[in-house]
């Protein structure tokens, strides 16, 4: 629902200088983040493609898609719900199966260790809770647990917080609830297709997988199913890489519920609460009826004006708050995550911050709003040093293998 600047594609003179520059860039990169007070990693589509996941381009194509005419825009709308219940939980089943089976590439485990080697635990992130302890002071409400939520969050963030669109929820195998935002929601967790307000939003159980045949890609109701072992190999929506997945949601607080309840007894859930068809708590295209996690959103906000804060104080004593918002693989799709970005930019040096974007993309990774631009006019040239000064690092190049570049130049306290 984010709308902002259309993503920059740089013309093929800028391009080949953003190439030569990528060496240089990647040791900025690595000197940025290892110097920062406050890191927040954004990560759209292409961060999970490392882990063998699917793209917006490719995940619906498979021939059984092609043959109905459909493409991902079209199968990822809400009314195929009531419409076609098998053809909806053919590709949100095969999607949740796929993701409980793939493993989180290993660029998580390096923006983990980055996170607890130096945001979790410092000086500025015992500040940034301090801030976020005197924001739920002044909450009316308090921090009581809401039966409404899917899990309960008692701790923090730091100065360390990750904003994704992916809806594999991999991040809650590396990373802390208290520090997760997913804009569009996850496969774990589910709703009421009626808006049931008594239902709120819940876990799905971890045992579950869904049944989907791989030639139709669709999904049977009731007696029609084999509920399949954990074990069993799922088919593909797109190129899935599988291989098993040792730390499913390790840091998701709670326990999950057992099938009966969580409305899971067959292969198309329900709503516990009232009997309705449930839906995954994702947003579609053209959905009108999606949960959002409003503790989630709650912590990001709050969050972000922590930081705010903290860079206003910075600014105030003559000092800066060094800032880095590092992106990866957001692509022009769906550009939520850029715009997100962009506008976090914006906010921190607004109040006073050292804030810089390192944006990480194959094919854009120029800034998009107008005042991070890089002008392309006949005779306008750029060094390579002007490209490591700008507000937004470019670096071309997939998300996977430039976490690994950038963690050989880290310094030894932020290394392996």
């Amino acid at each position: 629902r984010a709308m902002g600047a259309s993503p920059s594609i740089p013309s093929a003179a800028l391009a080949s200088t953003l190439s030569a520059a990528k060496g240089q860039a990647l040791k900025k990169a690595a000197e940025l983040i290892s110097k920062a007070d406050v890191f927040l990693l954004c990560t759209g589509a292409g961060f999970s493609a490392d882990s063998g996941l699917a793209v917006y381009a490719d995940v619906a194509e498979v021939q059984a898609y092609k043959a109905r005419g459909l493409r991902y825009h079209d199968i990822c709308q809400p009314s195929w719900l009531f419409e076609y219940p098998e053809l909806f939980w053919g590709f949100w089943g095969q999607c949740f199966n796929d993701y409980r089976n793939t493993a989180p590439h290993e660029g998580y485990e390096m923006l983990d260790r980055w996170a607890e080697r130096r945001f979790r635990n410092s000086k500025v992130a015992d500040s940034l809770r301090a801030r976020l302890a005197e924001q739920r002071s002044q909450t009316s409400g308090g921090t009581e647990p809401s039966s409404l939520e899917p899990y309960d969050v008692t701790d923090s963030a730091g100065a360390f917080f990750a904003y994704t669109s992916n809806v594999d929820a991999h991040h809650f195998d590396w990373f802390r609830a208290c520090e997760i935002r997913e804009c569009h929601g996850n496969t774990e967790i589910y709703q009421c297709s009626e808006s049931c307000a008594a239902s709120g939003i819940w876990r799905a159980p971890l045992d579950h997988r869904f049944v989907v045949d791989r030639e139709s890609m669709l999904a049977p109701h009731g007696d029609e199913a084999r509920m399949p072992q954990v074990g069993e190999a799922p088919a593909a929506v797109g190129r899935v890489r599988g291989g098993g997945r040792s730390t499913t949601l390790r840091y998701m607080p709670g326990v999950a519920p057992a099938a009966g309840e969580a409305g899971f007894q067959g292969n198309h859930p329900v709503c516990t609460v009232c009997g309705a068809p449930a839906r995954p708590a994702i947003l579609m295209f053209g959905d009108c009826d999606w949960s959002d996690s409003s503790a989630q959103n709650a912590r990001w906000r709050g969050w972000q004006q922590a930081v705010r804060g903290e860079a206003d104080a910075a600014a105030e004593s003559g000092s800066r708050l060094r800032v880095v918002i590092l992106e990866i693989g957001a692509g022009g799709n769906v550009t939520t995550v850029r715009n997100t970005s962009e506008k976090c930019l914006d906010d921190f040096l607004r109040f006073g911050a050292d804030a810089r974007l390192i944006r990480v993309n194959p094919d854009m990774p120029m800034g998009d709003g107008s005042k991070y631009q890089l002008n392309e006019e006949e005779g306008v040239s750029y060094s390579v040093d002007d490209l490591m000064n700008l507000p937004v690092l470019s670096i071309v190049g997939r998300g996977l293998e430039t976490l690994k570049s950038i963690d050989a130049s880290m310094p030894p306290e932020m290394s392996a």
